[in-house]
């Protein structure tokens, strides 16, 4: 009989750990920040056509936790460009938004996704990102 109690405890002390383990996502502490810029061009695959860079407002910026294979989040840049992940955990996230495709001729041009690996390493980090460079015709 002591033998199924101790079972009985075992199992749920393992089930308990197991549980209690921490993965990237929502519920810390730490925060992600970063911007996104708008290259605006006149012929979009013509880098010579560049007419200038400007804060990129309302653009998604899409979120992954970990090794998810879809978004857990996004956000919106505000009207300078910049957006937020707050409430975050440590652990590795992967952000991304879209951009017209400057290697394309196709009409409409196709959209491609631009990624950044980011880190959080300490519960209360801001982690500043490198910034976003997407395209757009002028």
């Amino acid at each position: 009989m002591k033998t199924i109690h101790y079972l009985t405890t075992f199992i749920f002390a393992t089930i308990a750990l197991c549980s209690c383990l921490k993965t990237p996502g929502e519920g810390g502490s730490a925060s992600i920040e970063g911007s996104v810029g708008l290259i605006r061009r006149v012929q979009i695959n013509n880098p010579a056509s560049t007419v200038d860079t400007i804060a990129a407002s309302d653009v998604k910026v899409h979120i992954v936790y970990g090794n998810n294979t879809s978004p857990d989040d996004n956000v919106d840049t505000n009207p300078d460009g910049e957006f937020s992940f707050n409430w975050l955990r440590t652990g590795k996230y992967t952000l991304y938004v879209y951009s017209e495709d400057t290697s394309s001729t196709a009409s409409p041009l196709p959209e491609i996704a631009f990624y950044l690996e980011v880190e959080i390493e300490d519960r209360d980090d801001v982690v500043l990102s490198d910034p976003f460079l997407i395209y757009d015709e002028y």
